[in-house]
């Protein structure tokens, strides 16, 4: 055996190396896995009476010492599955005093091709097992399926040493052969039977009765059936897809496999920067990288339509399957301000890898399990019923506008009433998200600014970049923010700011240009041999992360 098997018990922790010792006390101190090869045998006729009852006295009713409780493992009972399955080899038994040790291979159930695990037994030659053991993680535990399936074979080997055959030779070839490799089968090649009737039908070939077996009153009748039909499989495949249960057949036919496909697929939906990626991008040189990044962005376009289709797509947020997909590349409301306060010549990574590979978030506040702004939502409501007419609140998804394809907004909600036609909803929390530093209106970081003694939000601050991105992006006539504070609830009513806008509008169209489109494209800025293609920039060989504030 191997030096790791033979000191195995060395390697064990404390307990489980006492309750080892333990066991081996049965057969005085003897350690089955440093048994030397000459003294194990593999003689069927060596083996212990084993017979089911004894499976079961052991595997279901014994009291395990070391948990000091009756063994309630009956799924280890289900261990004859690996029996007849063929993953127990190389049976040896070795004969200590007036006990038998049996030690066996057994394959693992997760990792086939690994190497088999090596559970023994301690029993009496009259079959009673005194004591079990695995090499597994369950074996600690006196059983396990590997344990379970080594008895098995013990007891099928009995049954087959005690029966008599036709040429007085015990029939060993009733036995499973073991298995070394997992071939493909088709379906109707797999035996689908029980264990319990594959074992039934093993006691059934194995035993020699005196009496011939009970006839059945029904006889069974062979049934031949004919192949299918084109027609019928056509009409088969046809009733199945108009049941609308989508099954995964179907996938597979070319008539109706366009129904099964990913959703962003769909030619309602525009083209994505999440597969825009081309491998021959990567051996461009610096220069005809910002080419092809030019003509890319001439022939990005987003219809009217295809962004209503995303829109309506996203409203469920992190729980819509595309949430993430439609998102990738673009650059979204809450990222503006970073965008705009970025060179182009030397991008933040952090930043780019935020735009370019987005993860769901984390924060409680993007999984509305915020208290502040449950209640912010509610007195909003309530308020706006109240004095506008037919005032009306809806879940918004992910707003893309043609005229700027490359920008994404994602407004919390979208209101409309009879006298103020519709606008925008964001809600947000400063009392959970870093209070002193945003709502502090005296403080230098605050989102807030004084005049007249009236709070306003700061046209110089991320959120008021993010909420007119969502203004200009959605085409909404208004804005409204509801801000929670630690010491108030600010709300504000902001309308699209046409020359803030066309400041900005420049500086984001640049950035997508340059920054995102070589990374998405060819993973230009976050793989290691970029510079190597580069050496004709001036680009320095540092780029600093920096981090950005994170919003509800």
């Amino acid at each position: 055996m191997s030096k790791n098997i033979e000191n195995y018990a060395g390697n064990l922790n404390p307990s489980a190396k006492a309750r080892y010792i333990d066991k081996t006390k049965l057969i005085n101190g003897t350690d089955p896995y440093r048994i030397i090869k000459s003294e194990w045998s593999n003689d069927p006729n060596d083996l212990p009476e084993v017979t089911y009852p004894d499976i079961v006295n052991y595997l279901v009713t014994t009291e395990s010492s070391y948990t000091l409780e009756d063994l309630k493992d009956y799924k280890s009972l289900q261990s004859y599955n690996y029996f007849v399955s063929g993953w127990v080899t190389d049976v040896i038994i070795c004969k200590i005093n007036d006990r038998v040790v049996v030690l066996a291979k057994v394959k693992h159930s997760m990792n086939f091709k690994g190497a088999p695990l090596r559970p023994w037994i301690i029993a009496e030659c009259n079959g009673v097992v005194r004591a079990g053991h695995c090499n597994c993680i369950a074996g600690l535990g006196e059983t396990c399926s590997h344990v379970g399936a080594m008895l098995f074979a013990i007891e099928t080997a009995v049954k087959i040493r005690n029966s008599a055959s036709v040429t007085d030779e015990p029939p060993y070839w009733l036995m499973p052969k073991g298995v070394h490799k997992i071939e493909f089968s088709r379906v109707q090649d797999i035996n689908f039977e029980s264990a319990e009737t594959l074992k039934r039908k093993m006691d059934q070939d194995i035993t020699i009765s005196p009496f011939p077996p009970a006839k059945s009153s029904s006889k069974s009748k062979n049934i031949e059936i004919s192949p299918p039909t084109d027609q019928e499989i056509v009409k088969f495949y046809k009733e199945l897809h108009e049941s609308n249960s989508r099954s995964a057949i179907l996938s597979l036919i070319p008539e109706y496999c366009r129904f099964y496909g990913p959703c962003h697929l769909n030619t309602s939906f525009p083209k994505l920067l999440y597969d825009i990626y081309d491998e021959s991008c990567t051996k461009m040189t610096t220069g005809q990288l910002f080419d092809h990044c030019d003509l890319v962005m001439q022939s990005f376009e987003v219809t009217s339509e295809q962004a209503a289709a995303v829109e309506k797509e996203t409203r469920l947020r992190e729980r819509s399957k595309q949430w993430l997909i439609f998102r990738t590349g673009l650059i979204a409301d809450s990222k503006l301000k970073a965008v705009c306060e970025q060179s182009v010549e030397q991008p933040s990574i952090h930043l780019l890898k935020s735009i370019c590979y987005p993860k769901k978030g984390k924060s409680k506040q993007n999984l509305w399990d915020c208290y502040h702004l449950k209640e912010a939502y509610g007195l909003y409501n309530k308020t706006m019923n109240s004095i506008h007419q037919n005032f009306n609140v809806c879940k918004s998804g992910l707003i893309i506008n043609p005229s700027w394809p490359y920008l994404a907004a994602f407004p919390d909600y979208i209101v409309s009433c009879n006298c103020c036609g519709e606008g925008t909803l964001e809600l947000k929390c400063l009392c959970c998200n870093k209070p002193d530093k945003l709502s502090d209106v005296s403080g230098g970081t605050s989102c807030f600014n004084t005049d007249n003694q009236k709070v306003l939000l700061k046209h110089d601050h991320t959120i008021y970049y993010q909420i007119q991105a969502q203004l200009n992006i959605s085409g909404k006539v208004y804005g409204d923010i509801v801000m929670v504070t630690s010491e108030f609830t600010h709300v504000e009513r902001n309308k699209p700011d046409v020359n803030f806008w066309a400041d900005i509008i420049g500086k984001a169209a640049n950035y997508f240009r340059y920054a995102i489109l070589p990374e998405v494209t060819a993973r230009y800025y976050t793989r290691s041999s970029y510079k190597l293609n580069a050496k004709d920039d001036n680009i320095d060989d540092e780029l600093t992360a920096e981090m950005f504030d994170q919003f509800c």
